[in-house]
């Protein structure tokens, strides 16, 4: 006899013994986890899977399906507190998702994308903590665990090595090698273990095979389960005068200026667009100046100095709808990594003990801006409308943002148009 469960309104099967998150699965309703994994015993570590059952919030991966049971999983209240959850993780750990191998490929970074997360809220921790690169195939960064403690499982239940556990509490937590002198050297570790290979960030990584092709949304969907998209955060819409085009204007912060060259990317197409649009304040038509209020303003770069500022928040004024565009705007990206030194050694080196540099002196002319002490991303300064991801996103991103809009459409990017080189 068939019994059933209720998830988000739809009727599951579940067998003896399943858990709520197995009885998902099994029936292709998606369920966001970091930790669970079919080949291991759940151990609710991360959270992200808390739905309320019956009424209360529990663990869906460590919860025994029961007839009758009434799940909610995609709602709201549920996706803000895992999007927090993520946020936490990201702040916390070192996940800059341009300059890692397993961009693409990453769980977390998946997740991220299907709760909306396109932006950080907490400030970058930046812990520091010592990575491993001691053995000759298997290279540990620290800074990205999670704690899922899926290589822990690994090497014990798999493996059968026990290389791996988790020490200590709060910020001194660190996952530690089970070896006579705390290395992976020392260990035993193969790169054929399961452990080498189960981690779902870039905290573990066979040395050699980084920077892979992206398995894609389909690829996640086949082995976290598939079912309808998460319900992410709503571009306002804008009001327009008839017959009149949507003014657009650009700006570049503290960046490398990609951003910009992949919206040329979009090649003819702009000529399209531009039945629809007229460029204010931009390179494209060397307007350093805005000539009135615009309806859209794509900003990339993080904030890196008082000019910055300045810039960004008259940007902020004059747009009705500003658009965060790449790593840099939306969570600091490349020069954020500057926010582990301290300023006044980051200009030392720089303009007094830099290579070829004779005779030099950190400038003190007034009309040069002051660099803050952090980068920050644009989100810190003012208020973003929504948040285009990548590094840079692709020009077919920014087509379909910016005709979505045009087109008064709510902008929806699949995961496969994600793009990080």
């Amino acid at each position: 006899m068939t019994r059933w469960i209720t998830i988000d309104g739809r009727a599951v099967p579940f067998a003896d013994g399943q858990t709520v998150m197995q009885a998902a699965t099994d029936a292709g309703v998606f369920i966001p986890h970091l930790c669970y994994h079919p080949d291991y015993a759940a151990n609710g570590s991360c959270k992200m899977c808390t739905c309320k059952i019956n009424g209360r919030q529990m663990s869906s991966c460590t919860t025994r399906a029961v007839e009758g049971q009434v799940i909610e999983s995609n709602t709201e209240e549920l996706n803000s507190e895992r999007r927090a959850l993520a946020q936490m993780l990201f702040a916390e750990g070192n996940h800059h998702c341009p300059s890692c191998e397993e961009s693409g490929n990453c769980v977390l970074q998946n997740m991220a994308y299907r709760l909306g997360m396109t932006a950080l809220m907490f400030p970058n921790f930046h812990p520091g903590r010592a990575t491993d690169a001691t053995h000759p195939d298997v290279l540990l960064n620290r800074d990205r665990c999670i704690y899922c403690e899926l290589c822990v499982r690994a090497s014990r239940d798999t493996d059968g090595k026990d290389i791996f556990c988790i020490s200590g509490r709060s910020e001194n937590k660190s996952l530690t090698i089970n070896s006579d002198s705390g290395t992976l050297a020392d260990s035993g570790l193969s790169i054929d273990d399961k452990a080498a290979e189960v981690c779902p960030v870039g905290a573990l990584i066979k040395k050699r095979e980084g920077f892979k092709q992206p398995i894609g949304e389909r690829e996640f969907d086949r082995l976290q389960g598939s079912g309808a998209q998460i319900r992410a955060p709503r571009m306002p819409k804008l009001i327009r005068e008839p017959g009149k085009k949507l003014k657009l204007a650009t700006c570049s912060l503290a960046g490398c200026f990609g951003c910009h060259m992949s919206f040329l990317d979009i090649d003819e197409r702009i000529l399209e667009l531009v039945e629809h649009v007229e460029f204010d304040r931009s390179p494209l038509d060397d307007l350093k100046e805005f000539t009135g209020e615009c309806d859209i303003g794509l900003i990339e770069g993080g904030v890196c100095n008082t000019e910055n500022i300045e810039t960004l928040r008259e940007f902020r004024k004059r747009c009705k709808v500003i658009i965060a565009v790449g790593a840099c705007a939306i969570s600091g990206g490349v020069p954020a990594l500057r926010n582990t030194i301290d300023v006044r050694e980051l200009l030392e080196e720089t303009y007094i003990n830099g290579m070829g540099v004779d005779n030099g002196q950190i400038p003190t002319d007034p009309e040069l801006p002051h660099i803050l002490e952090r980068v920050s991303p644009v989100h810190e300064v003012v208020k973003v409308d929504f948040f285009l991801p990548g590094c840079p996103p692709s020009a077919d991103a920014i087509w379909r943002v910016l005709t979505s809009v045009v087109a008064d459409e709510q902008p929806n990017l699949p995961y496969d148009l994600m793009h990080f080189d």
